[in-house]
């Protein structure tokens, strides 16, 4: 059955998704299923069952795996052909370069060394010995149409990632778009909605940039966001934007990324005002979650729960770590020691507008001398501590004219 070529062994959209009541049930047996398949095709390599055997065995899981999906039966059933042919196709390549390694003329030999000393594109490695290429076989059949068209998308961007991006930014439809993020729609990453809307009041440009200084590469990367994220009128214009941006290079995520926007924004509206700073870790913390992954989407809601109960619920983390901070006003740094003429009677201003503490501090030397000769003087030690009269008004106002001669 080998053809004698290097057969593409990628995986494709296969069958039609299950839906997501027995996401689990089938979960269980695509493991099971994928067990068996790798334990065939590891015995058919190492040369202990025959190829007829690796592919009787292959079908009879696959067949008990997904015993209404035909189809789906068929198109996973050849690519396990292929990855059998695959490997029949190194065995003979390998065979017959060591035959004829031993058959090389000296011109043969130095003209494949000259070959190996020329700059050379490194091959394509084999995708169908990727570890996880058997499990994809088998998730992809589970997957929704929107994950799969990702999927494809992302795959076919990656191929170019800068010819993608060029042909994207010089399109007549494209939309004003910081290029750092465009760079992370295209790789399927997180859009920092702090740089879009940094973007959307920006006037000048912020493109990566290389200086050359002799032999020396300087790469100038794009700057902090100055804007940040702060209310849910900020999180809907930076949204909006970051939603036609990602829609030019994913059409079908026009509806799922709608739907989102209206999940958030009605927590922004059954959320105190106060704390909507919370409702806005709790989307970064989705879009992260969903971007680091390819078998999510925005609209699994119900994926979420950990992630709402860390950053919005009461006794969350997230909550409870993020302590306020308090606005400290511009003189209070300056009221750090008292006023000695206040202290003295000399302070004409009030305590809100001198710049020192308005409180009581010791009395004076001069006035403890004689403090005890003073028939006042338990009283006046008894209030000596508290504000806002300082010593010599205190014997202003209780010792008669006489009794002040007490203090010196």
């Amino acid at each position: 059955m080998s053809t004698g070529n290097v057969v593409d062994a990628t995986p494709t959209p296969l069958g039609t998704p299950i839906s997501g009541s027995n996401n689990d049930t089938t979960q269980g047996g695509n493991n099971v299923s994928i067990a068996a398949c790798k334990k065939a095709i590891k015995d058919f390599c190492g040369s202990q069952i025959s190829k007829a055997t690796a592919l009787s065995r292959i079908y009879t899981t696959l067949v008990g795996t997904l015993p209404e999906d035909q189809t789906g039966v068929e198109d996973t059933f050849a690519h396990y052909i292929v990855i059998l042919e695959n490997h029949e196709h190194h065995l003979s390549e390998a065979e017959r370069h060591g035959n004829r390694e031993h058959s090389k003329s000296p011109i043969e030999q130095q003209i494949d060394e000259e070959e190996l000393s020329c700059p050379t594109k490194h091959a394509k490695p084999d995708e169908s010995q990727y570890p996880w290429i058997i499990s994809d076989f088998i998730h992809s059949v589970i997957l929704s149409p929107s994950l799969t068209a990702m999927l494809d998308l992302l795959k076919l961007y990656a191929v170019d990632p800068k010819g993608t991006k060029c042909s994207l930014i010089n399109s007549p439809t494209c939309p004003e778009f910081p290029d750092s993020e465009w760079t992370n729609i295209l790789a399927g990453h997180t859009v920092n909605l702090d740089a879009v809307l940094t973007g959307y009041y920006s006037t000048s440009n912020n493109d990566k940039r290389i200086e050359s200084i002799g032999d020396l590469d300087i790469k100038f990367g794009t700057v902090a966001p100055t804007k940040i994220v702060l209310s849910a009128g900020e999180w809907t214009i930076a949204w909006n934007r970051a939603s036609r941006a990602t829609s030019m290079a994913f059409p079908h995520w026009a509806g799922e990324l709608a739907d989102y926007a209206e999940y958030i924004i009605a927590l922004f509206a059954t959320t105190d005002i106060l704390f909507h700073d919370q409702v806005i870790l709790f989307d970064k913390a989705i879009r992260h979650y969903v971007g680091s992954r390819r078998d999510l989407e925005l609209t699994h809601f119900d994926k979420f729960a950990n992630l709402r109960t860390a950053h919005m619920d009461s006794i969350g983390a997230a909550v409870v770590q993020c302590l306020p901070i308090s606005k400290v006003s511009p003189t209070s740094c300056k009221k750090q020691e008292a006023c000695n003429r206040w202290n003295e009677g000399l302070c004409l201003l009030d305590g809100s507008q001198c710049h020192r503490l308005h409180v009581v501090t010791s009395a004076p030397r001069v006035a403890t001398k004689n403090l005890i000769a003073c028939p006042h003087s338990d009283f006046i030690l008894n209030i000596m501590s508290q504000p806002p009269l300082p010593m010599f008004r205190i014997v202003t106002h209780i010792c008669s004219p006489l009794d002040q001669l007490c203090w010196g």
